[in-house]
């Protein structure tokens, strides 16, 4: 699925560059024709003047007949045309080139957002089309079911289905929302309560996984930010822990405060991740090894999440991993002291 959703991507955010290439040549012509302009009218301006003064300073100075001083003026002016239009030519090419360059460096950031845009839409279609049609499956089945606790598992399975759905579009609202830069309420949050009544409510989760949540602080640890957002930080980061575990693992939750501000790791013993992947683990939509798809049927939009909080908090995250041993996710919040 991974191989495929990435191919998907790719040729839907590279299905145009012709277009960017097209503009960027327009606006590099554009460009170029300003210059021509400004040039044509200063060397016009320039020949008139200077043209004239030769004349009129060949017909003072000359004391050879008219015919040799009419000679001598044409061949100057010549020489000025020849010179205007050869400096001309230079910075027409010289300008021709920068303002090409200039267009790519303008047009970038708008490619660049065009292709991140293209291939948003082209995943989230990818990933929502596999509960729809697991949905229409199930409804199509139960009409023709009369077995009560077959229609029963097909309504729990579409309920999930449903929740599956909702948490995946609320997440999309989410970055949506993130990209487009909207303003976010910050207060003071106390990081170890939030984060002590997250764990508490994770609990339950973990022993239904056969997984062992243990934390490692105690006092306050205040930071500036968004009370849900950082819910929603560790419930997804907490969540993974679990999900990539190994049966009878662990998940170790510290927080710690130095110099640098107040750090948040959390540890597990699960399965790990390849060096390939640990590359590009916080891209939307990105799925790692066939062993971490299995072990979740998240839509690969949680660790972008994590990013986009973390990145909204002016925080920084690391995250280390080997196969088979664990991974640790550390992140580093600014603190606060009043």
């Amino acid at each position: 699925m991974k191989n495929t959703l990435k191919q998907s991507g790719e040729s839907d955010t590279n299905s145009r560059p012709s277009q960017f290439f097209k503009a960027r040549l327009k606006l590099a012509i554009y460009y170029t024709a300003g210059i021509f302009l400004v040039l044509t009218v200063f060397s016009v301006a320039v020949y008139t003047m200077f043209g004239r003064d030769i004349s009129e300073n060949i017909e003072v100075d000359s004391s050879q007949s008219q015919n040799a001083d009419s000679q001598m003026i044409d061949i100057v002016q010549e020489q000025l045309k020849m010179i205007l239009i050869t400096a001309d030519g230079f910075i027409v090419l010289i300008f021709a080139g920068l303002g090409y360059y200039l267009a790519g460096k303008t047009l970038f950031p708008i490619e660049m957002a065009y292709k991140k845009q293209r291939k948003f839409v082209s995943d989230a279609a990818h990933e929502l089309r596999t509960p729809l049609a697991v949905l229409k499956t199930g409804i199509q089945a139960s009409r023709e079911s009369e077995n009560v606790q077959e229609y029963k598992k097909i309504l729990d399975d579409s309920v999930e289905e449903v929740n599956h759905l909702s948490r995946m579009v609320n997440d999309l609202l989410f970055l949506a929302q993130s990209d487009e830069g909207q303003d976010v309420f910050f207060e003071k949050v106390d990081l170890g309560r939030l984060l002590s009544k997250q764990i508490d409510f994770m609990l339950a989760y973990a022993v239904k996984n056969n997984i062992k949540l243990k934390k490692d602080f105690a006092g306050e640890f205040f930071v500036r930010g968004n009370r849900s957002q950082l819910k929603r930080l560790f419930s997804n980061l907490i969540k993974n822990a679990i999900d990539y575990n190994k049966s009878a693992g662990e998940v170790f939750v510290s927080i710690d405060k130095n110099n640098d501000g107040i750090r948040v790791s959390i540890i597990d013993t699960g399965i790990g991740i390849s060096d390939k992947d640990l590359e590009h683990i916080l891209e939307r939509f990105y799925k790692a090894d066939e062993a971490r798809v299995r072990a979740s049927s998240g839509a690969g939009l949680g660790l972008s999440l994590v990013k986009e909080i973390v990145d909204l908090h002016k925080g920084k995250m690391k995250i280390k991993s080997a196969l088979e041993k664990g991974t640790e996710a550390t992140i580093l919040f600014p603190a606060i002291y009043s």
